[in-house]
């Protein structure tokens, strides 16, 4: 991800965050849409179009957006991990045992890393999918 990506995206966010402010969800939506476009890692622009769908109780929508949050923003950090490793591959090499040893890395060779973002969304998704799951049946046997 270059330099330009990230600021851009930032102004992006910047904007969106002043639509959010001045009373127009829609637009700031659409703002905040382009902005992880242009930089899937932001999360803040994620958050926000989450808490968006969170205002408007469109439940289904923010699960939509939270699976496709998740899948984006590890792919993104996954192949920037990449691109250090194929640029630093001396460092990694001379390292590698070393963090192997101490299980510092997943099978697929990389570091393991714990990502708050990431856990913060799967327990939303999860809470999310349960309430859909057990509003469905209350309406059901309410008939």
């Amino acid at each position: 991800m270059s330099v330009k990506q990230s600021i851009k995206s930032k102004q992006q966010f910047d904007s969106a965050l002043a639509l959010e402010k001045s009373g127009d969800p829609q637009g700031a939506l659409k703002l905040y849409r382009k902005s992880v476009t242009t930089d899937p890692s932001n999360s803040h622009a994620w958050n926000r179009q989450m808490i968006i769908y969170r205002k408007n109780r469109s439940k289904e929508e923010e699960v939509k957006l939270i699976k496709t949050a998740i899948s984006e923003y590890q792919s993104t950090v996954q192949s920037r991990q990449e691109e250090w490793l194929k640029e630093h591959r001396q460092k990694a090499d001379s390292t590698r045992e070393l963090a192997s040893l101490l299980g510092m890395l997943e099978p697929s060779g990389l570091p393991k890393k714990y990502d708050k973002i990431l856990e913060q969304w799967q327990t939303r998704l999860y809470l999310l999918e349960y309430r859909i799951k057990n509003s469905r049946k209350k309406k059901k046997a309410s008939k």
